[in-house]
């Protein structure tokens, strides 16, 4: 039996780090649990301690840099990555493997929800499943959460690029570079990973602000890329310039009579996201879920904020 391994990158997590550990643990495919540590101050270190996993530590350097102290220190062929705030199905590992088995570079799964208690949380998760009800088996990209790898390919292409000091785009750039060097990325929605969604509004606009950041970096380095990776579609592409525009214009419009175009440059990018949240209220049976759309219009704003500061730093300033 081809011999796998977990890595949970881990900062801070005593809330959720225990859920993490049972689920990865009562897999039904036996599997090596590495803990990165990403220098928690909390009970983390404890907490991986009690379920006798291989414990690993750095200062806090980010995911990406823990990532790559976890899968180092592996000992399986396969490494599958998975957050230390989501709870893995019993089959999650071996649904993967089998694709890995395929002769994969990666392979990929879906969420479902953790937190079904909080609206903020539904919402956030209905419109990651709108995207992933769309994707083929053979993607462009994968996410972290739930990420498997031969350990020959991590090493062949030195793994996460640490300089993404945050939990974003560094998948998206691992990935990205899996398939430039020819080999397929698989996708699943049998590989099931419950997450628990951030569950304050304010919070989850906050953490958009900083992907809109981040992504710049990803787009410095991957010109051309988002927008086309099956997961991000026009939709994405266009609403950072969409949101900024609508922001710029709003005191030249104000001044200069034109609150009507104004008004309507808004109601288009509203009215952006119908399409998620149409699919929400479907899927789910809740009419609750149309908050998605004053909620994701918000997050647009965050999104041109973000992709702002970004654009400055790595691109024009190329930092």
């Amino acid at each position: 039996m081809t011999a796998v391994s977990i890595v949970i990158p881990a900062y801070n997590a005593e809330n959720t780090l225990a859920r993490t550990l049972e689920a990865c643990r009562a897999q039904s495919l036996p599997c090596e649990l590495v803990v990165a540590d990403d220098g928690s101050t909390d009970s983390t270190p404890s907490i991986a301690e009690r379920f006798g996993v291989k414990y690993l530590r750095q200062e806090n350097r980010g995911a990406a840099a823990a990532r790559n102290l976890g899968w180092r220190a592996a000992s399986g062929r396969y490494v599958l990555f998975t957050d230390s705030d989501c709870v893995p199905d019993r089959d999650w590992a071996l649904t993967l493997v089998k694709l890995l088995d395929e002769g994969a570079g990666a392979a990929g799964g879906t969420y479902t929800l953790a937190n079904p208690e909080s609206l903020v949380a539904s919402c956030i998760h209905y419109e990651i499943q709108y995207r992933h009800a769309r994707l083929p088996r053979e993607v462009r990209y994968l996410g972290s959460f739930s990420l498997g790898a031969p350990r020959e390919v991590l090493e062949s292409l030195g793994g996460f690029d640490e300089s993404f000091r945050i939990a974003c785009g560094e998948d998206s750039d691992l990935t990205y570079r899996i398939a430039a060097s020819g080999r397929r990325l698989l996708f699943t929605r049998e590989a099931r990973t419950g997450h628990f969604f951030p569950e304050s509004a304010r919070g989850f606009l906050r953490q958009q602000f900083w992907r809109g950041y981040w992504i710049m970096k990803l787009v410095a380095k991957h010109p051309g890329r988002l927008g086309n990776d099956d997961y991000s579609g026009k939709r994405d592409a266009v609403q950072p310039p969409l949101f900024a525009l609508s922001a710029v214009s709003l005191p030249f419009c104000a001044a200069f009579g034109w609150m009507p175009c104004w008004l309507a440059l808004n109601l288009a990018a509203f009215l952006l996201n119908l399409p998620p949240a149409f699919f929400a209220v479907r899927a789910s049976g809740q009419a609750r879920l149309l908050w998605m759309l004053p909620l994701l219009y918000l997050r647009g704003f965050c999104w041109a904020a973000g992709c702002a500061a970004g654009t400055v730093k790595f691109i024009l300033l190329k930092k």
